[in-house]
């Protein structure tokens, strides 16, 4: 995760609001309707482009009824972004941050023991760089209009 003033400005922004975590998840879940393709069911990946910007990449990785899992990266021209892998659930209209990088998915997979306070605040912590990542993405063009699906 980065930690820029910018981040960190938001992050305090939202605590001084009371923001809760399932607010967050709301918001999250509203910001991912607008920039996401409404047809996410026909193809497994998706990339939208804007101009001179990096390829915004979005993998559907499981589908069920009522949740959707995607991963979302940035395409450069020499590197890829590491994944956000975001659980979206339907029914209830929440889009929650599962983890960012690989070693939180391979932490999580092995059964790591954490600390349950510093769990709480991370989960905060990654839904607000969600939250803010997902508003530059808004800011910068990036809709639900601009996406190709990649079969």
């Amino acid at each position: 995760m980065i930690l820029t003033e910018q981040y960190l400005t938001h992050r305090q922004y939202v605590r001084r609001h009371n923001i809760s975590l399932m607010q967050l998840h709301e918001f999250n879940h509203k910001l991912l309707a607008h920039l996401l393709p409404e047809f996410l069911t026909d193809a497994v990946q998706y990339h939208s482009t804007i101009n001179n910007k990096p390829t915004l990449q979005v993998n559907i990785r499981e589908r069920f009824k009522f949740t959707t899992e995607i991963s979302m990266c940035m395409l450069f021209d020499d590197a890829v972004s590491d994944a956000l892998v975001i659980r979206l659930y339907h029914d209830a209209q929440l889009a929650e941050l599962i983890y960012s990088n690989e070693f939180e998915k391979q932490f999580r997979q092995m059964g790591g023991k954490v600390d349950i306070k510093n769990q709480a605040n991370l989960r905060y912590s990654q839904n607000c760089f969600l939250n803010k990542w997902l508003i530059y993405l808004l800011e910068n063009q990036f809709n639900s209009k601009t996406w190709i699906a990649i079969k």
